[in-house]
């Protein structure tokens, strides 16, 4: 493997990284924000039985539809970022599985073989938990066509 190679992959490796930090992220915000829905909803629910101001029953209301919308948009983005992170891994592992245990010897005697295998099994791990289903890379692909369709043909 050149040395060209081995740098587009340690920079796909270190976006990938990148990208799940975000991904946790992300996943962690959404559960935080489940928690924040289900409170408030328990609050509406338990200032309905009682006969509280109406105003501030309204507002809270309104703040429980606003979080469930953004929580919706949340769970969108974080379907989206499962598919790019399968992509990559997809991606990562395709160039992994091109380096043999002889070129890493030979070209770049620094690397721990053993340390870059573990981490190809780690992304082989990681590449099968994001697999999504057919029918939602399918989905996720006619959109992608529909998008650049509207964005590139115009251009």
């Amino acid at each position: 493997m050149q040395e060209k190679e081995i740098l587009k992959l340690n920079k796909d490796i270190n976006n990938y990284i990148r990208d799940f930090n975000r991904f946790y992220d992300n996943t962690e915000t959404l559960i935080d924000l489940g928690k924040e829905i289900e409170d408030l909803r328990n609050q509406v629910t338990r200032l309905e039985k009682t006969d509280t101001n109406d105003f501030h029953l309204e507002r809270l209301k309104e703040i429980h539809n606003m979080k469930i919308d953004l929580y919706n948009e949340l769970l969108a983005l974080d379907k989206h970022n499962i598919i790019i992170l399968w992509q990559e891994t997809s991606k990562i592992l395709k160039t992994m599985n091109k380096v043999s245990d002889k070129d890493l010897r030979d070209n770049h005697p620094t690397l721990d073989i053993k340390m870059f295998r573990k981490l190809q099994a780690n992304i082989k791990d990681k590449n099968k938990l994001f697999k999504p289903p057919f029918k939602v890379r399918l989905k996720y692909k006619i959109n992608q066509l529909f998008n650049w369709r509207r964005t590139g043909c115009k251009q």
